[in-house]
């Protein structure tokens, strides 16, 4: 702001500084609330929005709005679009001011310009940014839409999106490494910033995708641990960590009834945090962690899906259950890695033998 409205004064470029990084916050957040809207219209789950340094994203269901092209596009376009209508919004006033007449002295018109200027190149800066064609930017989504029209095969129109992310990332850290050395090293250096985060990004999108490729096959029954030790739910603190904690050096046990129904799950800490004088009186049930905050899943669905529940909600096993609510097995995400490097490897000499012929 000193360069483009010189001779202000320190208390005016706070104030302008101030202004904008409210303005940038809110136009990151309409741009993230506008893909959420629409992905509600769709009824899609939105399970919350993260705002970081390059601007926010929403957690929206991805397989079920991804796997129709017109969907993905209509939430990836509806982001760019309204950080344009908000530039345009903004420009308006900057135009009727910069025709006013007014003097030096009135700082407060100066100010005003600087923010709304300010506030229209920044949401033209986050919607161009975003239509660059790179996983996780909207543009990358839109690219895979498109291919996705044309080739009608979902997973090879997400290896193609994201390989061309990774190709425009290489373009960004090449242009900074440039900059850097020509003179700019700020510049360079976000260059190379924005870069790494497109190159993350991509790559891990990648990865997710071929992981997820591959265990799209594997069912849970297939793969699940059917001899599950667990404990009953009116057994005490006190024999639980006598007979199962200290003789399996588990960190937890799944807690059924009677008829094997899963209740909870017990965890060491949660049973170590009992005092020793109420061990012998407190039972399983009073410090479960009650099923409706477990994963519990039926043998027929795929580790895939799994997948994605274990990472959502940071939890390391999933209970396998049947119809009726018995537990039946246990899948960690140790089985479901082992599950996919076997599938990989299998996969890789189905295709060398294929090859050889």
């Amino acid at each position: 702001m000193p360069e483009i409205y010189p001779r202000l004064g320190a208390i005016a470029y706070w104030v302008m500084g101030v202004i904008g990084a409210v303005i940038l916050f809110i136009s990151v957040l309409l741009h993230e609330l506008a893909h959420s809207f629409v992905a509600l219209k769709y009824g899609l789950k939105v399970r919350q929005i993260v705002l970081f340094i390059f601007g926010g994203v929403s957690d929206i269901e991805e397989e079920e709005s991804s796997k129709d092209f017109r969907k993905e596009f209509k939430i990836a376009v509806v982001g760019p679009l309204t950080s344009f209508v908000i530039a345009g919004i903004l420009a308006l006033p900057l135009l009727i001011l910069n025709q006013v007449n007014v003097e030096d002295t009135i700082i407060t018109i100066t100010i005003a310009e600087g923010v709304l200027y300010y506030g229209t190149l920044v949401n033209l800066l986050i919607g161009g940014f975003n239509l660059i064609p790179a996983f996780p930017l909207d543009g990358g989504r839109i690219l895979r839409s498109a291919l996705l029209r044309w080739k009608k095969d979902y997973d090879q129109s997400t290896k193609i999106a994201a390989k061309v992310g990774i190709a425009i990332s290489y373009g960004f850290m090449a242009l900074g490494f440039v900059v850097v050395f020509t003179g700019s090293f700020i510049s360079g250096m976000w260059l190379l910033l924005i870069g790494w985060f497109l190159n993350s990004g991509a790559q891990s999108y990648l990865a997710q995708q071929e992981l997820s490729s591959i265990l799209s096959g594997v069912r849970l029954g297939n793969i699940m641990n059917t001899k599950v030790i667990s404990v009953k739910e009116d057994i005490t603190i006190d024999r639980l960590i006598k007979d199962y904690f200290n003789v399996y050096a588990k960190d937890s046990f799944p807690v059924v009834n009677d008829f094997n129904y899963l209740l909870g799950m017990v965890t060491f800490k949660d049973a170590m945090s009992i005092s020793d004088n109420r061990r012998d009186s407190v039972k399983v049930i009073d410090v479960m962690i009650p099923k409706t905050n477990l994963i519990i899943m039926n043998p027929n669905r795929t580790a895939d899906d799994v997948l994605i529940q274990m990472t959502r909600k940071q939890m390391a096993r999933v209970f396998v259950c049947d119809e009726e609510g018995r537990l039946i097995g246990l899948v960690s995400k140790t089985d479901i890695m082992n599950a996919a490097s076997e599938r990989k490897e299998y996969m890789k000499a189905v295709k060398k033998l294929a090859e050889n012929k």
